[in-house]
């Protein structure tokens, strides 16, 4: 019997059953004054409160300057029009989207659902760059398993010299993210490793990092730069589930470094 009872608490422990919010503070004398920016990665299509409001209440109290959404905002054989419930209740905000690995699972329905999202004011970056609160945002869609672009490439889409964030789905393009010109990669993808070792943070299994992956969730030192991973919002299918991996909300602050 007490196995039993082990047994059943263990796994109300496993289940995800509140939203972590995770903050890093990282200073530049490149920015001209603080920026908040909000990450919501992986949602997946999920729905987390009525109108997406377990996500919304906390949106509110980090009061971001800008939302990124770093990817597998949408996915296949689910409705998208859950997607659309967080981006109408995220509408007072500046919001950035890039497309992930599901995305290109259903490519097809990408071009509408982009229209959509630029209908809602959303700044699509596909491949290209914006400068928006005194920082360039450099937005790549989702680059396969191996990212298909050069350094060379990269740099045709940068356009000016400010403070420079790269939203790039996956983790794992090291060699290719050490070579180009940033300051700050936003991630996602590797769902905190999809289950956790019990009270740790160290994930089991990330696509493209295999078992216990190293780049699953938090800030990264990279040559210089700095790379944030989140642990992301949903399980990229239902069959398997997060295990002691709440969602995660990222919340990261670059304040201006004084000389």
């Amino acid at each position: 019997m007490i196995w039993f009872i082990c047994i059943g608490v263990l796994v109300i422990l496993a289940i995800p059953w509140k939203m972590d919010v995770t903050h890093h503070v990282l200073k530049s004398k490149k920015v001209q004054k603080n920026v908040n920016i909000c990450i919501l990665a992986d949602l997946h299509c999920r729905r987390f409160g009525k109108k997406q409001s377990r996500i919304m209440k906390i949106v509110k109290k980090i009061h971001p300057d800008i939302i990124v959404i770093p990817g597998d905002l949408f996915d296949y054989e689910r409705d998208y029009e859950i997607c659309f419930e967080l981006i109408e209740q995220l509408k007072s905000y500046p919001v950035l989207y890039v497309w992930g690995n599901h995305e290109r699972f259903i490519e097809g329905d990408m071009p509408e659902l982009i229209r959509r999202l630029k209908d809602m004011g959303v700044h699509v970056l596909e491949n290209r760059s914006e400068v928006l609160l005194g920082v360039e945002w450099i937005g790549l869609m989702d680059l396969g398993r191996e990212p298909k672009m050069t350094k060379e490439q990269f740099e045709k889409t940068a356009i000016t010299d400010l403070y420079r964030v790269v939203l790039s789905h996956r983790p794992h393009y090291l060699s290719f993210y050490n070579s180009i010109p940033c300051d700050l990669i936003l991630s996602g993808h590797a769902h905190g490793g999809q289950w956790c070792i019990p009270f740790t943070k160290i994930g089991l299994y990330a696509p493209q990092q295999g078992i216990f992956p190293k780049y699953t969730h938090g800030i990264y030192d990279l040559k210089g730069k700095k790379m944030f991973v989140s642990r992301g919002l949903a399980s990229g299918t239902p069959k398997i589930p997060r295990l002691f991996n709440n969602p995660e909300i990222g919340w990261i602050t670059i304040e201006k470094e004084e000389n």
